[in-house]
């Protein structure tokens, strides 16, 4: 929905960042002996990222009461705890890397497009399957707790499921319209959003783009913010622009609706679009 700039950061200088705050040197010795090189792995995982292809990543199963093996003597819980010991917590060297990349959104979700801000960190794999990558930096992105609690824990095994990773997926869905709305005409007037993906699109594309918009349920969140703000559009209609004719006022709109300082799928932008399409909001006296 929102694209953002991967984190400079690289693996390796996350890793060494925790093992600075892991304390035992028994502890920080079975990391350093049995973890594979950084490189390798993060190299692996920004390529499969760009060609959405992250659902062939190696998965360890969630298995009750197993914690499996997974390089030498480091086992699932070891490499989870990176992140949640080493890290995340406050007052720990590795918290330096996770506010830098907490704060490179600017505070604004880039799953639902900015409409949640920013409070965590979201494993892109969820490092419960995944957890080779649980400090991978470019499998970190800044999210809000909606969109971290909706998202489904299990990973997608197949590409057309698969979310929109906001660092690396292909340009096209972050610079070309996918989400649509249309005016249900009612008193008051009723904004539905809905996915439209180009028709020019490869088929697994468009239906990434369904799943992201399902997933994270933005035709609920988008419907909720665009009936909190049509009040003061048909209010402005009203008074400042009751002299519009129904044409001036879709122009209007429609100029709203191109703004550039917000993304092409926004959901005020995509809610101006509808409106000044719409003959029947445009024509009504208010």
């Amino acid at each position: 929905m929102k694209r953002l700039v991967a984190p400079e950061i690289s693996f390796e200088e996350a890793f060494e960042a925790c093992m600075d705050g892991v304390g035992p040197a028994a502890i920080e010795s079975r990391y350093r002996d049995n973890l594979a090189p950084c490189a390798p792995i993060e190299h692996d995982y920004v390529a499969k990222a760009a060609a959405g292809e992250l659902y062939l990543l190696p998965r360890i199963p969630s298995l009750r009461g197993v914690d499996q093996e997974v390089f030498g003597e480091l086992r699932k819980s070891h490499l989870i705890n990176l992140y949640e010991r080493y890290l995340r917590p406050e007052g720990k060297p590795g918290r330096n890397i996770y506010q830098q990349i907490k704060v490179s959104a600017n505070g604004k979700c880039p799953f639902c497009g900015g409409i949640g801000h920013v409070r965590t960190l979201d494993h892109f794999v969820p490092k419960a399957n995944f957890p080779t990558y649980s400090v991978v930096p470019g499998n970190l992105v800044p999210c809000c707790r909606d969109c971290n609690s909706d998202k489904l824990n299990s990973y997608p095994e197949e590409m057309a499921a698969q979310v929109l990773h906001p660092y690396f997926d292909d340009q096209k869905y972050f610079s070309e319209q996918w989400v649509f709305a249309q005016v249900i005409e009612a008193s008051p007037p009723v904004v539905e959003f809905f996915v439209q993906a180009p028709e020019h699109w490869e088929a697994f594309a468009q239906q990434r783009v369904e799943a992201h918009f399902i997933e994270y349920g933005l035709a609920e969140k988008f419907g909720t913010e665009a009936a909190a703000d049509l009040p003061e559009t048909i209010q402005t209609r009203a008074t400042s622009l009751l002299n519009f004719s129904a044409d001036e006022f879709s122009n209007y709109l429609l100029e709203k609706s191109q703004t550039l300082a917000l993304p092409i799928n926004n959901w005020r932008r995509v809610m101006f679009l509808a409106l000044a399409r719409s003959d029947w909001f445009c024509s009504q006296e208010y």
